[in-house]
C-alpha cells in the first residue's frame, strides 16, 4: 500500500505533479460551478415565484372587480367569463405556458380550473409552496394574498397559479443537472491535465531512460532530442560529453595498447636471446629498467595526461571545479617527481651490496610505511640479512616490485615482510598483505608487476609462490639456495654491518 502512496507523491516526478495540480485546478472549477449554479438556480426560482405571485394576484384583482360587478351581492361570474378573463390576464402578465389557474374554497376543492390538470387538488396556503402531484410530479403552488380579493375572501374563494417545478425537494432536478454538468467538466479537466502532463514530460523521461542505459553501460550514447526547449538543450549537452569522454577513452585505450606493443616487442627481443647468458642478462637489466621507468614516470605521466585533459574540460564546461582539480593535478606531479628521485637514488647507490640483504630490505620497508601510512611489521633473521652478491639485489628488487604492487592495487591496511634462514644453505622472503587479492592465473593487461616478479624469480633459480584469491589478500613467498654466501658476515650468527639484525613493527 505504502509503494502505491509513494508513486502518488508529486515530488517523484514532473508528470505525477503537473497531473495533481490539474486535478486540483478541475476540483476547484467544479465548485465554482456548484456555486454559481446553485446562485443561478435560487435567482430562478425567485424570478418565477415573483412572476407567478404577480399573475395570481393581478388575476385575484380581476376577479374581485367581476365579482363587484355581477349585482348586490358579489357572486362569481360564469365558467365563460371565468376562462376569457383567467385568458385576458394571462396575456398581460405572460406566466410560464404550463402555469394553471385554480380557484379553491374554503375545503380547497376546485371551483374552476384553466386549463384543466390533474384531479387531485393541492393545498393553497398564503404565499408559495413546493407539493407533490398525484401523478409523483412536483409543482409550485402560488396562492394570491388574502388582502388582495376582499370579495373572495368573504366568498371563500381562493386563486392559486400552479405550475410544474425544476425543484425535488431540497435539490432540484436543475441543481442536479448542475451538478452532474461540473463534475463531467471537472474529470474532463482532469483528463486533459494528465494528458498535457505525459505530453510535457514524456520527452524528458525519454532522455532519462537513454541516460540510465548509458550509465548501466548498456548504451554506448543517447539520441539527441530535436527542438529547442530545455530538454533539447540538455539532451545535446549529455551528447557532447559523451563524445568527450568516448574519444577520451579511445584516446587512452589507442596509448595503452601502444605501450603493451612496445613492453611485448622488447620481451620478445629478450626471449630471441636468451641463449646468450651475459647479453639475456643486460638486456633483462635493461627491461628491469624500462619497467622501474613505466611503474614510475610512465605511469606518472599518464596520471599528468588525464588531469590536463580534465582541466582542459572543466576550463570549457565548469571553471568553478578548476582551482581544486589544479591542486590534484599539482599533487600527481609531486608524487611522479618524488618516485623518479627515488629510482634513480637506488640506480646511484647498490644498498644490497654495500649493507646486505637484511638492512636494503628494512630501508624500503620503512620508506614504504613512510610514503603510504599503512601499519608494516618487518623481521630478517641475523643470517639472511647477510646475503650480498648479485642475487641478494634480484631478491630486493622482487620485494620492491611486490610492495609496489600493494600500493597501487591492494588497498591493504597492513603489510608483513620476513626474511628467514631456512636452513640447508637457503632463505626465505615472505611478503603478506590483507588488501582485495587478486587471481595470479588471470590475465591483466597494461599491468606487468607479477609478470616480472616471476622473470626476476626465473633470472635467479628462485622458487615463486604466489598465493592470492580475491577478498582475501595476497601472500608472497621467495626461496632461494644461497650457499656459504648467506655466512659472509660471521660464523657466530652477527653480522657486524649496520642493519644486520632486525625484528620490528614500522607504522
Amino acid at each position: 500500500m505504502s509503494r502505491y502512496l509513494q508513486a502518488l507523491d508529486p515530488r517523484r516526478s514532473l508528470a505525477t505533479a503537473v497531473a495533481w495540480f490539474a486535478v486540483v485546478l478541475s476540483l476547484a472549477i467544479a465548485l465554482a460551478l456548484l456555486t454559481v449554479g446553485d446562485f443561478a438556480l435560487n435567482s430562478m426560482l425567485a424570478q418565477r415565484d415573483a412572476q407567478m405571485m404577480r399573475f395570481a394576484t393581478q388575476l385575484a384583482a380581476e376577479l374581485e372587480r367581476a365579482a363587484a360587478d355581477e349585482g348586490r351581492v358579489p357572486a362569481l361570474p360564469a365558467r365563460e367569463q371565468l376562462a376569457r378573463l383567467v385568458d385576458a390576464v394571462r396575456e398581460q402578465a405572460k406566466p410560464d405556458p404550463r402555469a394553471r389557474v385554480m380557484l379553491l374554497d374554503e375545503r380547497h376543492d376546485i371551483l374552476f380550473e384553466r386549463p384543466p390538470g390533474a384531479s387531485d387538488v393541492p393545498l393553497a396556503m398564503p404565499g408559495n409552496s413546493l407539493q407533490v402531484a398525484g401523478n409523483g410530479q412536483h409543482v409550485v403552488v402560488v396562492a394570491a394574498p388574502l388582502d388582495a380579493a376582499p370579495t373572495l375572501r368573504a366568498l371563500g374563494i381562493r386563486v392559486a397559479v400552479v405550475q410544474p417545478s425544476e425543484e425535488s425537494g431540497h435539490g432540484g432536478t436543475l441543481q442536479e443537472k448542475l451538478t452532474a454538468i461540473s463534475i463531467l467538466l471537472s474529470i474532463f479537466a482532469a483528463l486533459i491535465g494528465v494528458a498535457f502532463a505525459r505530453r510535457l514530460t514524456r520527452r524528458l523521461s525519454d532522455l532519462t531512460v537513454q541516460a540510465q542505459r548509458v550509465a548501466n553501460q548498456t548504451a554506448e550514447g543517447i539520441v539527441e532530442p530535436t527542438g529547442h526547449d530545455e530538454v533539447a538543450v540538455l539532451g545535446r549537452a549529455f551528447g557532447r560529453l559523451l563524445g568527450a569522454l568516448r574519444q577520451e577513452r579511445d584516446e587512452l585505450d589507442l596509448l595503452t595498447r601502444e605501450l603493451e606493443q612496445r613492453v611485448q616487442a622488447r620481451t620478445r627481443e629478450v626471449e630471441r636471446l636468451a641463449a646468450d647468458s651475459r647479453y639475456a642478462a643486460v638486456v633483462r637489466e635493461r627491461l628491469r629498467l624500462a619497467r622501474d621507468l613505466h611503474d614510475t614516470l610512465a605511469h606518472s605521466m599518464m596520471e599528468m595526461l588525464v588531469e590536463v585533459r580534465t582541466l582542459r574540460m572543466l576550463h570549457a564546461h565548469d571553471p568553478q571545479r578548476l582551482a581544486a582539480e589544479l591542486e590534484r593535478a599539482e599533487e600527481v606531479a609531486r608524487d611522479g617527481l618524488k618516485e623518479a628521485r627515488e629510482a634513480v637514488s637506488q640506480m646511484r647507490l647498490n644498498a644490497v651490496r654495500d649493507l646486505g640483504l637484511g638492512a636494503a630490505l628494512s630501508g624500503a620497508v620503512a620508506r614504504f610505511a613512510e610514503r603510504t601510512g599503512l601499519d608494516m611489521h618487518y623481521e630478517a633473521d641475523p643470517q639472511a640479512g647477510s646475503f650480498a652478491d648479485p642475487r641478494a639485489e634480484t631478491v630486493f628488487r622482487i620485494a620492491e616490485e611486490a610492495l609496489r604492487n600493494i600500493d597501487r592495487h591492494a588497498h591493504a591496511t597492513h603489510v608483513q615482510v620476513s626474511l628467514k634462514d631456512a636452513g640447508d644453505g637457503a632463505i626465505e622472503l615472505t611478503i603478506a598483505d590483507d588488501g582485495v587479492g587478486f587471481d595470479p592465473e588471470a590475465p591483466h593487461p597494461g599491468h606487468f608487476g607479477v609478470t616480472g616478479i616471476r622473470e626476476l624469480a626465473q633470472l635467479i633459480r628462485a622458487e615463486l609462490d604466489l598465493h592470492s584469491e580475491p577478498g582475501a589478500g595476497a601472500r608472497l613467498r621467495l626461496r632461494l639456495r644461497v650457499g656459504p654466501e648467506m655466512r659472509a658476515g660471521s660464523e657466530d650468527g652477527h653480522d657486524p654491518r649496520p642493519g644486520g639484525n632486525h625484528g620490528a613493527a614500522l607504522a
